[in-house]
């Protein structure tokens, strides 16, 4: 039977963090995990630390995080705050940094080894972790999902548990502005896959469906900002939002095909994680109107595009990626797809359907694409 279960707190606005800093403490000493750059250029670390600062609070920061920060690492460090007495957990950064902040609030509480953690059943609760996005496109900050790197960067596997949603999260898209325009829109169009993938699958419902299309409305109210590269303040919030309304999507349907092939896209050829995925995602609108034909015109519709005029937003924000060959397509074939995201499929998702849509998006580069008309 569909739930909606999303317990997180939202925090949004300007100066949220100082404005609502009680939802910020929840002990005497906390853990601070950042990377080396975002949360400090962004002036989040600062707001943080000013509010904990000014409220007697303890804290240690850990910003080592990055994009390849395998388990092991994450699996020291919450031994290290179990050392210290870590009471609580704060996240600010991107997906990495947001995920390595919830799997060692789970390791913190649990005397567990490393791939204990994908039993998903813990002895004892994890540590109440707070999310400071600094990007908009991870969802990781309105999800129980929880994507770790296994010590090797091709070989990346999430858990989820209830347990694992953040107790706060923090939007303030100030924490963006400093964003380099690649990057802003490379996790645009993550968030938008999250979101298109939520709605094109087997478990949408009503209330998975709002936040899928909301999140594809405000991405969409943003295409000429993103190509242009001049992304407003109302944009930026605009973005900021539609990433977590995307995660709250997927926290209740779970992701589609279009993650579980960009994922080898990324692993073996170092393309950026929502790129990647963007190159897929016009292609599988067009592989699920086959299948799903009225779902699929509503998401265009909600992006205020057809497929060809997406295909070309896709082309200038995301440059699909020239380096792809048909021996790379036939070697991700066999491990791309997991049955657990091809059951999100409303149709079966063959794997000569999987090669297709991977050609289509890197090789054949003369495809046609559907004007729909409203």
């Amino acid at each position: 039977m569909p739930k909606y279960f999303m317990p997180t707190m939202l925090l949004s606005g300007e100066n949220c963090v100082k404005r609502h800093f009680r939802h910020l403490i929840h002990g005497k000493k906390c853990m601070i995990v950042t990377g080396r750059n975002s949360a400090v250029l962004s002036g989040a670390l600062a707001d943080v630390t000013d509010v904990l600062n000014e409220q007697g609070i303890e804290y240690e920061i850990y910003n080592k995080i990055t994009g390849t920060t395998g388990i092991s690492e994450i699996y020291a460090l919450s031994k290290t705050m179990r050392e210290h007495g870590i009471e609580y957990v704060i996240g600010i950064g991107g997906g990495s940094t947001l995920d390595a902040a919830k799997a060692a609030a789970v390791y913190a509480t649990n005397e567990i080894e490393p791939m204990q953690i994908y039993d998903e059943v813990y002895e004892h609760k994890p540590l109440k972790v707070v999310c400071i996005p600094t990007t908009a496109g991870t969802g990781s900050d309105t999800t129980h999902y929880v994507m770790l790197t296994l010590d090797d960067i091709t070989n990346r596997r999430s858990f989820s548990s209830v347990d694992c949603f953040p107790y706060a999260t923090f939007l303030d898209y100030r924490y963006t502005l400093t964003l380099p325009l690649e990057v802003t829109r490379n996790t645009a169009v993550d968030a938008l896959c999250h979101a298109v993938e939520s709605y094109l699958n087997s478990n949408a419902y009503a209330f998975s469906d709002l936040a899928a299309l909301e999140a594809i409305r405000r991405i969409g109210s943003c295409t000429a900002e993103l190509v242009t590269g001049k992304i407003s303040a109302t944009d930026r919030a605009n973005l900021l939002i539609a990433a977590s309304f995307g995660g709250m999507a997927v926290a209740h349907t779970g992701l589609n095909v279009v993650h579980a092939m960009g994922h080898q896209v990324t692993c073996n050829k170092g393309i950026a994680h929502g790129r990647a995925n963007g190159a897929l995602l016009v292609e599988f609108i067009a592989w699920m109107a086959k299948h799903e034909v009225i779902r699929a015109v509503e998401v265009m519709d909600a992006f205020g595009k057809d497929l060809s005029n997406m295909k070309r937003f896709m082309d200038r924000v995301i440059p699909a990626d020239d380096t792809i060959t048909e021996e790379d397509i036939e070697q991700w074939l066999d491990k791309s797809i997991v049955d657990g995201v091809r059951q999100n499929c409303p149709a079966e998702f063959t794997k000569e359907d999987e090669r297709q849509l991977y050609y289509n998006a890197f090789i054949n580069k003369r495809k046609k694409y559907t004007q729909w008309a409203y």
